[in-house]
């Protein structure tokens, strides 16, 4: 049940980059991947800028389209055994994750997801390491419902799941994909990055608010949402 009058009423949050440190772990399992077979590994500014879309996306995207789907999928496969045998030691918690999602666990009764485009058997073997999934409800990857972010079918039947209108719920992230799942449901999106240039870009793709940190959350609520006092 929502807390009576809190808005939003139900809090939607990706994973990777926004409650998880994920980059230096994929990088890791990419270029691991990426030396078995022979190919120029990749920097982690690189990584960064990539990261969002899935994994066949940056596998292909890290051989280059000029080397064709064949190695693709052998680099990809590769890739998954690297980063699912070291994913959970190699991505360690971002700074205020824990107190964000207790803040909205408490004060939506309940009504907070993790919607990411990891899958989501991996999304929720990170949260139960690192001591989060108590705080979460429902966890989503592109397997849930056969989609990835930004499309809309990522995010509605979350929120029918949980009786709220896209009006009324907050998505939070870290990417333009972010923005653009959030967008395409007609949901309000907190951006959450800590540079500088890409908080400008999150707010020239139509995020509602950027703040640097997690940590600024809680008073982005306080003076933005109804309830959240």
């Amino acid at each position: 049940m929502t807390a009576g009058n809190v808005v939003p009423a139900a809090l939607l949050f990706d994973l990777d980059g926004t409650l998880a440190d994920s980059f230096e772990g994929i990088q890791y399992a990419l270029n691991a991947a990426l030396r078995d077979e022979g190919f120029p590994e990749r920097e982690l500014d690189w990584v960064r800028s990539h990261v969002g879309r899935g994994a066949p996306a940056l596998v292909l995207d890290a051989v280059g389209a000029w080397a064709g789907e064949v190695n693709a999928r052998r680099v990809g496969v590769r890739f998954a055994d690297h980063y699912h045998a070291t994913y959970l030691e190699r991505t360690p918690v971002l700074p205020n994750a824990r107190e964000a999602l207790a803040l909205a666990w408490a004060r939506t009764g309940g009504l907070v997801a993790v919607i990411s485009n990891k899958y989501e058997r991996f999304s929720r073997e990170w949260l139960r390491h690192v001591g989060l999934a108590e705080f979460v409800a429902r966890v989503v990857g592109p397997d849930t419902f056969g989609v990835r972010k930004p499309n809309p079918g990522a995010v509605l039947p979350v929120l029918g799941e949980f009786g709220v209108t896209p009006a009324d719920a907050l998505f939070i992230g870290d990417m333009d994909v972010d923005v653009a799942a959030a967008l395409a449901v007609g949901a309000p999106v907190v951006g959450v990055n800590p540079d500088a240039r890409d908080r400008e870009r999150l707010l020239a793709a139509g995020a509602t608010a950027v703040i640097a940190a997690l940590g600024e959350l809680r008073a982005w609520l306080a003076e933005n949402g109804r309830g959240w006092r």
